[in-house]
């Protein structure tokens, strides 16, 4: 039998770029259970006609279907009592015949998350998913399901948002038709495709760099999608005989199989008007097989860094007013960055890397009083934080280690642990110490406070009321570094978020994660030691 994950790694190894995913209506059926569109526009029905009514007068065709739905709605939505709500919250939003249902269907996705309760293989899947590295995401999806898969993306809205902007092409989410979270830009109706078809030509040429220079693997889509076609139709007319090749080589189709049909991996041709394209069709019924094998090829520093490092050089290059502040700063700790330029040097990496090392131990020493302590490093303190029993002198550390941090850029460093150790059990015990390194750090860690709080609203609605305990079991480690901050202190069980962080110590230090579960562990110092 062919091995899915064998072939497809030595396939993007071949290929030079970073993968993006372009990720269909498929995708979000399999992890969170939505309905098809067809079963989507029949939910809003009620009260209405027939929903086959509206099909067969469409002729099959479902965007039609939508507009001929969207037009009876909207009478509906204004005089239903069950929508009163609605009116008042969003009565203002609605401008457009199709406004109305565009808005309940929001209201409708919104409400939906990953179903962790799945079987053992999804949820397997739903773990790598969270963990890969990919350069970006280009979805004709409306859910947030992308979005809680990838916290640190950044997500374009729409076409126009997307033809406006200045997107990075890495560590970011293109949502080519709409979003929920904006009902206006969803395109849902006949009138919304006939737009859409008339940008494809913009669009092709924002995305023609993206498929000339990196694989696609497309995840929820049949093989045979108009509207899949109708935009790769687009930017194939743009090309070259000789890009037209290397775009072929980076058209990956995911599929599943049909009853009693195996793994297989192989070539296909697709129509395209009177042009046929060779792609690379992948079947296979364990999508964990796709995500090994990108996860085998991601690039060694996280997409969110890269996208910032090339954003900002593009600030720094467009603008004609150079700026003055400089910082040195941990690649995990690069976002936190309200006031601070952006510098790129070139040089030898081997090099440089063991220069930049070497002037970070001695900033390190340095300050070091203590002899055994010249090595200690925030990672090392991290780790430490989270073992039954810290292998290190508390008064040595605070005396020794600490004052060579506040030259550091790590924002989040615990203390409280050993602040306890060494006999300082309050604020006021910390203001009389002579701990000054440390009571700084306590300060700027604990300033900002430690939950995400544009995760509030999921916690609330999906993982209020639940213990640590069940909100591990519940959700992936990545998903639970974001949610564990919003309990109430006083209901956390430190016991078991300290296993959880010492299990998880040496993979998440390292990974895209690490700046959340950094945070975390000075959580769970606050909590457990704090005063």
């Amino acid at each position: 039998m062919v091995d899915i994950t064998v072939e497809l790694t030595q396939l993007l190894q071949r290929s030079g770029g970073a993968p993006f995913l372009f990720v269909g209506s498929g995708f979000a059926r399999r992890y969170i259970g939505l309905e098809t569109w067809s079963k989507l526009l029949e939910r809003f029905c009620v009260g209405l006609k027939d929903y086959r009514y509206y099909l067969s007068s469409a002729n099959g065709d479902l965007p039609y279907t939508a507009s001929l739905i969207a037009k009876d709605f909207h009478e509906f939505w204004w005089a239903a009592p069950d929508y009163e709500q609605s009116r008042r919250l969003f009565g203002g939003q609605v401008n457009d015949f199709a406004s109305a249902l565009k808005i309940e269907i929001s209201n409708h996705l919104r409400a939906i998350s990953v179903d962790y309760e799945r079987d053992g293989m999804l949820k397997q899947e739903i773990e790598l998913l969270s963990q890969m590295n990919v350069d970006g995401i280009i979805t004709t999806n409306w859910d947030l399901l992308l979005e809680e898969l990838f916290p640190d993306y950044k997500v374009f809205i729409g076409q126009q948002e997307l033809l406006f902007s200045n997107p990075q092409s890495v560590a970011e989410i293109y949502k080519i038709h709409g979003c929920s979270s904006q009902p206006a830009s969803l395109v849902l109706t006949r009138e919304d495709y006939a737009d859409f078809q008339k940008r494809n030509p913009y669009l092709a040429a924002k995305l023609i760099t993206i498929f000339v220079e990196h694989p696609v693997i497309f995840l929820g889509y049949s093989i045979n999608d108009p509207h899949i076609q109708a935009i790769i139709a687009s930017i194939a007319e743009c090309l070259t005989p000789d890009k037209l090749v290397q775009f072929e080589r980076n058209l990956i189709f995911v599929g599943r199989p049909a009853e009693g049909q195996g793994d297989a991996f192989e070539g296909a041709m697709i129509t395209i008007g009177r042009d046929r394209i060779r792609v690379t069709n992948i079947i296979t019924d364990d999508f964990s097989k796709i995500y090994a094998a990108v996860d085998a090829t991601k690039r060694r520093i996280p997409a969110r860094v890269l996208r910032y490092c090339k954003e900002q050089m593009y600030e720094l290059v467009r603008s004609s007013t150079p700026e003055t502040k400089l910082a040195v700063l941990d690649l995990d700790e690069i976002d936190q960055k309200e006031d601070v330029e952006f510098v790129v040097g070139v040089g030898v990496a081997t090099k440089q890397q063991s220069e930049a090392f070497e002037i970070h131990s001695d900033l390190v020493r340095s300050s070091l009083g203590a002899r055994g302590y010249a090595g200690v490093l925030p990672d090392d303190i991290l780790a430490d934080i989270v073992r039954d029993q810290s292998q290190y002198s508390a008064v040595d550390l605070l005396k020794s280690s600490y004052p060579s941090f506040l030259r550091l850029s790590n924002r989040y460093i615990p203390a409280f642990r050993y602040l306890r150790a060494a006999g300082v059990d309050s604020q006021a015990a910390l203001d009389r110490s002579d701990f000054d390194a440390a009571r700084t750090i306590v300060k700027r860690t604990n300033k900002e406070g430690f939950e995400v709080e544009s995760y509030r609203k999921q916690y609330e609605r999906e993982f209020f009321g639940l213990t640590t305990a069940e909100m591990l079991e519940k959700t992936t480690p990545e998903k639970a570094l974001l949610m564990i901050p919003f309990q109430q202190r006083d209901e956390v069980d430190t016991n078991v978020l300290r296993v959880f962080l010492e299990q998880n110590v040496q993979r998440m230090l390292k990974g895209s994660y690490a700046s959340f579960f950094r945070k975390l562990i000075c959580f769970y110092d606050a909590v457990e030691f704090g005063f």
